[in-house]
């Protein structure tokens, strides 16, 4: 599988984050083929027709779209390109956490690293206008850089991504809270950089050093639901991506996951999606021409 790998000389300087509209640059990462990245990327089309597999979600593409996606994550792409019209913005997590000073910026971010929901979000023109009226602002000022354009881009970025995660809360009734307690944000990272080894709520509590009482209490009121359900969905996931984008065996899946055995992971897979683990690679073996 191809992985596109973060360009930071592009403007003969560093640096780690880059915006640019598809009318002037439209192939880029729109491959039919599964690939992934290295770095985040927000997908923003004031106008575009096509279809997007992300995590499992076949999305359509519509007026005024917005697709978040994490590094890694596996996706593939099948747009119309002939009246493309929308921005590109890319950026490594060093990038925000360096940028803001805050090493789980992109943590507090509901779009980011959400297995429940589609990282996907439609916006009202007058909504889509504020947004496009800030990466318009930085566009300019990444073309025309001066000493102060990166102040400028941290307020106009700083701007348009809270603004979208209170958007996209909003959507998906979550917690629209980017100043709430720390164990949330940590458990997030903590969660991503885990999966494929710890499942179990005891074992995030012992990393992050809180009760289980704790944890529940305050992912509840941020995601609407358990700690071990944030847990579950995103244990699904990457069972999802498995088998989707790989060869493995269930054994070899299971043993890559951390799975005491085949059954065990099957029985999981099959409680939450409702059919076997087989059963939805040979589902999605049959749509993927569509894709």
């Amino acid at each position: 599988m191809r992985t596109f790998l973060f360009e930071k000389e592009k403007y003969g300087f560093e640096l780690l984050m880059d915006l640019h509209k598809f009318e002037t640059n439209p192939n880029v990462f729109f491959e039919a083929s599964p690939h992934t990245t290295n770095f985040f990327e927000i997908f923003i089309f004031e106008n575009a027709k096509g279809l997007i597999q992300l995590n499992g979600h076949t999305l359509s593409i519509a007026e005024n779209t917005f697709f978040f996606i994490s590094p890694y994550q596996k996706k593939s792409c099948e747009i119309d390109l002939s009246e493309i019209k929308g921005f590109h913005l890319v950026f490594q997590n060093d990038f925000l956490s360096h940028f803001f000073d805050d090493k789980l910026f992109v943590y507090r971010l509901q779009y980011f690293y959400n297995s429940k929901h589609p990282q996907y979000l439609q916006l009202p023109k007058e909504e889509y206008d504020k947004i496009q009226f800030a990466l318009n602002e930085i566009i300019s000022e990444i073309n025309n850089f001066q000493n102060d354009s990166l102040h400028i881009i941290r307020s106009l970025l700083y701007f348009s991504l809270s603004k979208l995660n209170r958007l996209f809360s909003k959507h998906y009734k979550l917690s629209p809270e980017t100043q709430a307690d720390s164990a949330i944000y940590n458990f997030k990272e903590k969660l991503e950089l885990n999966i494929r080894k710890f499942h179990s709520v005891e074992e995030y509590c012992k990393i992050l050093s809180i009760s289980r009482h704790q944890l529940n209490k305050v992912i509840k009121e941020y995601f609407g639901c358990t700690s071990k359900e944030i847990i579950h969905f995103r244990l699904l996931q990457e069972i999802k991506m498995e088998l989707c984008y790989s060869n493995k065996t269930i054994s070899e899946i299971a043993d890559a996951l951390n799975f005491s055995e085949a059954n065990n992971l099957t029985r999981f897979f099959n409680r939450l999606e409702g059919i076997t683990p087989n059963m939805y690679r040979k589902n999605y073996q049959n749509d993927s021409h569509l894709l």
